[in-house]
């Protein structure tokens, strides 16, 4: 009956231990795919974030390009074409990653005249922190209100 005894308790250890292991692999598979979703999300944030920068320098280099060429260099249809793509991609990336103030500004100085655009491109860039938070156009008051 010893031996009968013996048996059943190594038995119940047994028993214990594979179910302790068992509900400690459970834990860690648990927080391995929390560590996962957790990553997960941060890359797609960062893809998120880098797709809106993408389309931001792509926009403001379009705009700016144009902007400082127009009238020395002639303006085909399929350039102001990849301009106008460049700004709408821009106010949907916008949209997506949540500045519905400056994608609906963007798209109303893209849509009603084109001497806003360059002012909004710089108020989103600021507001995306692409752009110092000082960034303005200069002119000749800038030049006139840093000698005071």
């Amino acid at each position: 009956m010893n031996i009968h005894l013996d048996a059943l308790w190594l038995t119940a250890i047994a028993t214990t231990l594979y179910g302790g292991a068992t509900f400690a692999l459970v834990i860690q598979q648990w927080r391995d795919r929390v560590q996962r979703e957790k990553h997960f999300r941060e890359e797609s944030e960062s893809r998120k974030l880098d797709e809106l920068h993408r389309a931001f320098f792509e926009a403001y280099g379009y705009w700016i390009g144009h902007y400082w060429a127009a009238g020395s260099v002639p303006t085909d249809a399929a350039q102001v074409g990849r301009q106008f793509e460049a700004v709408t991609r821009l106010e949907c990336q916008l949209r997506l990653n949540g500045y519905r103030k400056e994608a609906h500004d963007l798209g109303l100085a893209t849509r009603t005249g084109f001497d806003k655009v360059r002012e909004e491109l710089a108020h989103v860039g600021v507001a995306i922190k692409l752009l110092p938070s000082d960034y303005r156009a200069w002119s000749a008051s800038n030049f006139a209100d840093r000698g005071q």
